[in-house]
């Protein structure tokens, strides 16, 4: 006969965090200002926008 090994009950464990800002909030930011570093004021009519977006 085979000598039977000991049973391990699973365990379930809950770890609770608090963050200061929500998940990612701090991840990324948008820069909305130009080349020149100049914000704009009004929507662009163009039909093609090809400008770099900085992440």
């Amino acid at each position: 006969m085979k000598k039977k090994i000991a049973y391990i009950a699973p365990e379930v464990k809950v770890q609770f965090i608090e963050l200061e800002q929500g998940i990612a909030a701090g991840s990324a930011y948008a820069r909305p200002e130009d080349s020149n570093g100049k914000v704009g004021e009004e929507w662009g009519l163009g039909d093609n926008d090809n400008r770099t977006i900085d992440w």
